[in-house]
């Protein structure tokens, strides 16, 4: 099986040259981590970029007295260690998998430089996904320095629904499984697991979510404004398909 990079279901081999692509990329296995795995630390030379192909990563930073403080969650499809591409030669922040069997392809900056010149879709999607990557930051800041806990954690559900919502037809429900901790959710916007935990149980009270460890479904779909979300059905589609 070859070894090939995709972004969002974009075949890179496909739309690099085939003849000349052996020459840019080595066909070797995907790097495999366990979760708690760190792929890179602060202060660590960037030397590569990530392809996730499996699993989620959380990047984040620690201040001054060793408290982590988590800037985003990246899950199948993204790309990591942008900054690197980008000319900064020294990570500012770490990125570690939260879970089990994250495996990544990397490619050195070298080479991902190299393929932009020569290709022009390589270098379109790249700077895609590195743009992708600067909206979801700028989207964690708005729900940080704009809204209050309880609209927090309810922009954030939405941004997990609509990442990896699958609607279930039959039941008129969309099932979200995420693999987040109450603790990471909390790091995530700013506030404590506690308070997490009792806006989650409301939630729960209201029939609005029910939640289990790492998964929820959303019962009401209008509190979220999701009922004309196609993008979901198109989703749970796609994968049925598969």
């Amino acid at each position: 099986m070859r070894q090939i990079w995709y972004l969002d279901d974009v075949d890179l081999f496909n739309i690099l040259c085939p003849n000349k692509l052996a020459k840019h990329i080595q066909h070797t296995p995907p790097l495999v981590y366990h979760k708690k795995d760190f792929i890179f630390l602060p202060n660590e030379i960037t030397k590569d970029l990530y392809l996730i192909l499996d699993g989620k990563i959380k990047v984040g930073y620690y201040d001054d007295e060793g408290n982590e403080h988590i800037k985003i969650y990246l899950a199948k499809g993204e790309l990591l260690g942008e900054i690197g591409f980008l000319g900064q030669h020294r990570h500012k922040d770490f990125a570690q998998a939260i879970q089990e069997t994250t495996k990544v392809c990397k490619m050195s900056i070298e080479k991902a430089h190299e393929l932009a010149r020569e290709y022009t879709p390589f270098s379109l999607e790249i700077n895609k996904r590195i743009g992708d990557n600067v909206r979801k930051l700028e989207r964690r800041l708005e729900i940080l320095f704009h809204k209050d806990v309880n609209r927090r954690l309810i922009e954030l559900l939405k941004d997990l629904i609509d990442m990896y919502g699958m609607f279930l037809e039959n039941s008129n429900t969309i099932y979200v499984e995420h693999s987040l901790t109450q603790q990471e959710i909390a790091s995530l916007i700013g506030t404590s697991r506690k308070s997490v935990s009792v806006l989650i149980n409301e939630l729960e009270r209201d029939k609005i979510i029910h939640q289990e460890t790492g998964k929820f479904w959303v019962l009401d779909k209008g509190y979220f404004d999701l009922s004309s979300k196609k993008t979901l059905l198109d989703t749970f589609s796609k994968i049925t398909a598969a």
